[in-house]
C-alpha cells in the first residue's frame, strides 16, 4: 500500500492540530481585521477598572480618616426612631384606657336614674343584681389612675464628641427599657375596666328578660284597664329586648316601659274604683208595698249608709203617694177614764129611789 495521505493545510495554517504554530491563530477570529471599535472597548474596560480602584481607595481612605462620633450619631438616630415607635404604642394603650374609663363612668351615671325608675316595676332580685354591678362599675371608673406617657427629649450634646453621643445613646436605651412595663400596665388596667363594663352589660341583658316577663304578669293582673294600656306595656318591654339583641344596652327604652306600667296601674285602679262605687250606689233593699203602715212603721226606709256619696244616679224613682185615707195604724184617742170610772156608781136616774120620795 502506498503512503498515507497528508492532511491539507489551508491558507490560515491552524486547522490541523499537529501543524498549529504559536502566534499563527488570528487575533480577531480570522475573518476580519481589528478596527477602531475593538480598541475603544478595550479602553473603556480599562477606564472602568481604574475608576473602581480609585473609588475603593477613596472610601477606604475616608473610612480610615472618619470621626467615630459620626457613626455613633447614626446609631443614636436609629435608637431614637425605635423609641418613638414604642412610645406611640404606649400612647395608644393610654388613649384606649382613658376611653374605657370614660365609657364606664358615663354608663354608670346614666343608668342610675333608669334603674331607680324601675323599682316596683320589675323583679326586685334581678334589679338588685343589676344595681350591684352598676356600683362595681362606678367604683372601677372612680379608682382608675391615669397613665403617664414619658416624653423623650435629647439633651444638648456635641455631635462630634464620641463620649457625648454615647451618653445620649445610653439615655435612649434607658427610656426604651421603661416602656414595656408601662405598656403592660396600661393594657391590664384597661382590661379591668372592660371586664367591668362587660359584666354590667350582661346584667342589663338579664334585666331586659325580667322586664319582658314582668310585663306579661302586669297585663294579667291589671285586666280591668283598656287594651291600649295593656298593649303599651308589652310593646315597650319588647322594645327593650329588641334593642339589647341588636347590641345595645336597652337603657334608652326602659323609661318608656316604666311610664307604661304606671299608666296601666292608674287606669286599672280608676276602673276598679268606678265599678266599686257603682256597686255601692246600687240599692239592695226591696221596694215598700203601697198602703203599708207609712213612714212611721217602715224600719228600712232609711237604712242606707249616711256616709255614702251624695249623688245617686242609679236610685229608683220614689213610689207615688197613696190616696188619703184614715190612718188605721193610729187609733182614735180614747176619752179620759176619770169620769167613766167613779169610785161609787151613779144611780140610774130612771130608777125609783128606795124608801120614799125624791
Amino acid at each position: 500500500m502506498g503512503a498515507p495521505t497528508r492532511q491539507v493545510v489551508d491558507s490560515e495554517g491552524w486547522r490541523a492540530p499537529e501543524l498549529a504554530q504559536v502566534g499563527a491563530r488570528p487575533l480577531f477570529g480570522g475573518r476580519r481585521k481589528a478596527g477602531a471599535v475593538n480598541y475603544l472597548s478595550v479602553a473603556a474596560a480599562t477606564l472602568a477598572v481604574v475608576a473602581l480602584v480609585v473609588t475603593t481607595s477613596f472610601a477606604f481612605i475616608q473610612r480610615a480618616t472618619a470621626n467615630p462620633a459620626d457613626d455613633a450619631m447614626i446609631s443614636l438616630r436609629e435608637r431614637e426612631a425605635e423609641l418613638a415607635n414604642e412610645t406611640k404604642v404606649l400612647q395608644t394603650a393610654a388613649d384606649l384606657f382613658d376611653s374605657s374609663v370614660e365609657e364606664a363612668a358615663s354608663l354608670a351615671d346614666a343608668s342610675a336614674p333608669v334603674l331607680a325608675g324601675l323599682s316596683g316595676r320589675v323583679d326586685g332580685s334581678v334589679l338588685g343584681s343589676v344595681e350591684s354591678a352598676r356600683g362595681a362599675l362606678a367604683a372601677a371608673a372612680a379608682s382608675a389612675v391615669a397613665i403617664s406617657v414619658p416624653a423623650y427629649q435629647r439633651a444638648q450634646i456635641d455631635e462630634k464628641d464620641l463620649a457625648d453621643v454615647g451618653k445620649a445613646i445610653d439615655n435612649v436605651r434607658l427610656s426604651r427599657d421603661e416602656l414595656p412595663a408601662l405598656i403592660t400596665d396600661a393594657r391590664d388596667a384597661r382590661s379591668t375596666i372592660v371586664s367591668a363594663i362587660s359584666g354590667y352589660r350582661a346584667q342589663l341583658q338579664s334585666l331586659g328578660t325580667a322586664i319582658e316577663s314582668e310585663a306579661t304578669k302586669l297585663v294579667a293582673e291589671n285586666d280591668s284597664a283598656g287594651s291600649s294600656f295593656r298593649t303599651a306595656v308589652t310593646d315597650t318591654a319588647a322594645r327593650v329586648v329588641t334593642a339589647q339583641r341588636a347590641g345595645g344596652d336597652g337603657l334608652a327604652e326602659m323609661p318608656a316601659y316604666a311610664a307604661a306600667v304606671d299608666a296601666l296601674r292608674a287606669e286599672n285602679a280608676r276602673i276598679v274604683a268606678l265599678e266599686e262605687a257603682e256597686r255601692e250606689n246600687t240599692p239592695s233593699r226591696p221596694t215598700a208595698p203601697i198602703g203599708g203602715t207609712g213612714n212611721g212603721g217602715d224600719t228600712d226606709s232609711d237604712s242606707s249608709d249616711p256616709g255614702s256619696p251624695a249623688p245617686q244616679p242609679s236610685q229608683p224613682a220614689p213610689s207615688p203617694d197613696p190616696e188619703p185615707s184614715p190612718e188605721p195604724s193610729q187609733p182614735e184617742p180614747t176619752p179620759d177614764p176619770e169620769p167613766t170610772v167613779p169610785s161609787v156608781p151613779n144611780p140610774d136616774p130612771t130608777a125609783p129611789i128606795e124608801g120614799g120620795t125624791t
